[in-house]
């Protein structure tokens, strides 16, 4: 029976306590690695285990849910004295009695996953649930007992008034950034997508050239070399993770001409570039049918017009000069504006990875602000009640509840504490006569 009144007070406290260590996660504050107990010293292992790691807060939250308890009893008796602590004491044991009769609602406040430094990822949205009641019922709590020890008067509640619309106010912001961090998200990977595909495009066309090569045996040239060679690299490019792709991608052209990862002299990699445009030419002849115009070869299966999202970047110079008109033209292999994007891709990524990560980083900031906002909520709610148990309208008697329950406390504490240590000396004289007797 005990068990089942006090299981809706431990779930919603340890769904609590898994959505703090989450975002405690997130912000780098805490981590879930932890040292078995049964290691020896000498062996330095740890294991990733959040379910032990939030052990400790699940306790820190039991203790601090019965301080609130506590002040939640005495805010009721400031409202209205026995009457008000036995209400306040019905609306604590109310979920605890609803499970007795099978009525409170069985809600999951545990995530689905938990992401090990998981930044930007905040938890089962229920297990924030009972973290905003908290914080409201302690605002709530905290509102009515400054306003009781207090003379604070009308001028207060038209000062909190200020307070909870600027907080209001700084909540539509939030909202409004939320928006920019999916743009960004968005925007991170459409670009992923786009240098997936450009390296599979790429992989498959010098595929092609490597094979014309030796069909026509010459495959000792140094762009069929480069073009076997970076088959490698460009299926690098198209499955790894955006994060890799910005440390290990392409800085600059010669990145991609390099041998295994290894650079080229800038005579080898013109001499492939040079080979390249030799073979385009021979595949994909353009010819001028006058001056400033042109006639590419029809499309094939060969001679294909590169896509404009796979061609987004000037070619490098070859020769002092830049091809500008290369994506207007089919190709059999558009390694000269391909590659350049490649690099921009990188760039770009690099720079939309940054902004979401902070974006991510943001949103624990703003789970913070939220806690923060549900205090504020709570203290507006106590502003309602006061007025609602006419709390500025009592008489010099009645006010200040909260100093006379102390009072009253304190002085119960040193009867008690008084008739125990009566209690003991008389035990000792009990004692020690029964000792010289004995003797």
């Amino acid at each position: 029976m005990l068990k089942n009144f006090l299981y809706p007070y431990v779930s919603i406290l340890n769904g609590a306590a898994w959505n703090i260590r989450q975002n405690l996660e997130g912000l780098g504050i805490a981590s879930s690695s932890v040292v078995p107990g049964d290691s020896h010293e000498y062996v330095a292992v740890s294991v990733w285990s959040p379910a032990q790691a939030t052990m400790l807060l699940l306790g820190i939250l039991v203790l601090c849910s019965l301080v609130l308890a506590v002040l939640f009893l005495v805010s009721g008796y400031v409202l209205d004295r026995k009457r008000g602590v036995i209400g306040a004491a019905g609306l604590l044991m109310l979920p605890g009695c609803l499970n007795l009769v099978s009525l409170w609602p069985l809600l999951l406040y545990l995530p689905d996953r938990f992401d090990i430094s998981g930044t930007g990822v905040l938890g089962a949205p229920l297990g924030f649930l009972p973290l905003l009641a908290l914080g409201a019922l302690l605002g709530w709590c905290l509102t009515i007992l400054l306003a009781d020890i207090l003379p604070l008067g009308d001028r207060f509640t038209h000062l909190y008034d200020h307070l909870w619309c600027t907080a209001g106010l700084v909540a539509a912001v939030f909202f409004v950034a939320d928006a920019g961090v999916s743009e960004n998200a968005k925007k991170l990977a459409e670009s992923e997508s786009t240098s997936r595909q450009t390296s599979s495009y790429l992989a498959r066309q010098t595929g092609a050239y490597v094979a014309w090569r030796e069909r026509h045996q010459r495959t000792s040239s140094a762009s069929c070399r480069w073009a076997s060679d970076v088959q490698q690299t460009l299926l690098d490019y198209a499955s790894e993770h955006v994060a890799s792709f910005t440390t290990s991608g392409p800085q600059t052209s010669a990145d991609i001409y390099a041998r295994f990862r290894r650079p080229l002299p800038p005579q080898e990699v013109t001499t492939i570039r040079r080979e390249i445009a030799a073979y385009n030419a021979a595949q994909c002849p353009v010819k001028q049918l006058a001056p400033g115009i042109s006639q590419s070869t029809p499309p094939s299966t060969v001679c294909l017009r590169t896509p404009a999202m796979y061609c987004t970047a000037f070619a490098d110079p070859l020769d002092r000069k830049v091809d500008q008109e290369h994506i207007v033209h089919t190709t059999a292999l558009a390694s000269e504006c391909i590659i350049p994007t490649l690099v921009r891709l990188r760039e770009e990524q690099q720079k939309l990875l940054a902004l979401t990560i902070e974006d991510k980083r943001g949103k624990h900031y703003r789970w913070l602000y939220y806690g923060f906002f549900s205090l504020v909520v709570g203290g507006k709610i106590a502003t309602s009640t006061m007025k609602l148990f006419a709390l500025g309208a009592r008489s010099r008697t009645e006010i200040r509840r909260t100093v006379q329950l102390f009072k009253y406390a304190t002085q119960m504490a040193g009867a008690a504490g008084r008739g125990a240590m009566r209690a003991i000396r008389w035990l000792r004289i009990r004692v020690s006569g029964a000792f010289i007797m004995g003797r």
